[in-house]
């Protein structure tokens, strides 16, 4: 997956486990999300006149942030995403770039009975930057809203349904002579049906912060993500019914994967809880 949905995933596991006060390893700029970051900052947006708008920094650090979310006695914190799938261009073909795949948000819970609603912004800095830390994070909180109805997800029913897209995407790959693809793809199916893991990031969440369930779900997403640029999935073409399938088994997949993502994440604010 790309670098931004990987940092926001590993924010909202390890902020939650924070808020909870469990012990936590420095986040910055130990955490493999950040192995490209030369920094990652959080900051206010506010709006100015002339349609301008200001930012007030009120983190330099995912570690202060945590402490600043403790501090304004968050409880937990929640990640959505919300598709945008243009006619045009559906989110799977933009996935692999950053800001695209559609738009993901962590939702601080607050006691107010609102939510603080944070969204990320990834700007190259240098391209000849040390160590490639090419990329400078910068999450903004735009506002507040009401909080979402607690509606906990089933993990084990939209694992199942990964489960399912995997296999499907995996029976046209192999058809298609897709070698390298269907490896990915039996990675992933691997990871969901045994404790084994393949994905790079294997510090999105603290230890015992998220259901064995969610863990495999995020390592899978991460050997499934095949939405990349030229020459990923999605720089490939077929003639007549085998273009549908690959439409039909692609799109499954992306959606499927998001929906994993954003649930397996946002279970390590119920977990424990009562």
């Amino acid at each position: 997956m790309n670098g931004e949905i990987a940092q926001m995933i590993a924010l909202t596991c390890h902020g939650n486990a924070a808020l909870r006060g469990e012990q936590i390893s420095p986040f910055f700029p130990s955490n493999s999300t950040c192995q490209y970051c030369d920094c990652v900052k959080f900051v206010e947006i506010t709006k100015t006149l002339f349609r301008g708008q200001r930012e007030r920094e009120v983190a330099q650090t995912p570690d202060s942030w945590f402490q600043y979310l403790v501090k304004n006695e968050a409880s937990g914190i929640r990640l959505w995403r919300s598709p945008h799938n243009q006619t045009d261009m559906p989110d799977r073909m933009l996935a692999g770039f950053v800001g695209g795949g559609g738009t993901w948000t962590m939702e601080v819970v607050l006691p107010s009975g609102f939510s603080a609603l944070w969204i990320a912004r990834w700007e190259v800095w240098n391209q000849d930057a040390p160590n490639n830390k090419i990329w400078r994070a910068t999450y903004g909180h735009l506002g507040d809203k009401e909080r979402s109805a607690d509606a906990e997800s089933d993990l084990s029913e939209i694992s199942e349904r990964l489960l399912a897209a995997l296999r499907d995407i995996r029976t046209f790959s192999e058809a298609q002579q897709c070698d390298g693809f269907t490896r990915c793809f039996d990675e992933a199916i691997e990871s969901l049906t045994s404790s084994k893991q393949s994905g790079y990031h294997k510090d999105l969440a603290p230890e015992g912060s998220i259901p064995p369930v969610a863990v495999g779900m995020l390592d899978a997403c991460q050997s499934g993500w095949v939405f990349g640029g030229m020459g990923s999935w999605n720089d490939m073409g077929f003639d007549g019914d085998d273009q549908v399938e690959y439409e039909r088994v692609s799109e499954q997949l992306f959606e499927a994967i998001a929906d994993s993502l954003s649930c397996a994440a946002t279970a390590s604010f119920t977990v424990g809880r009562v």
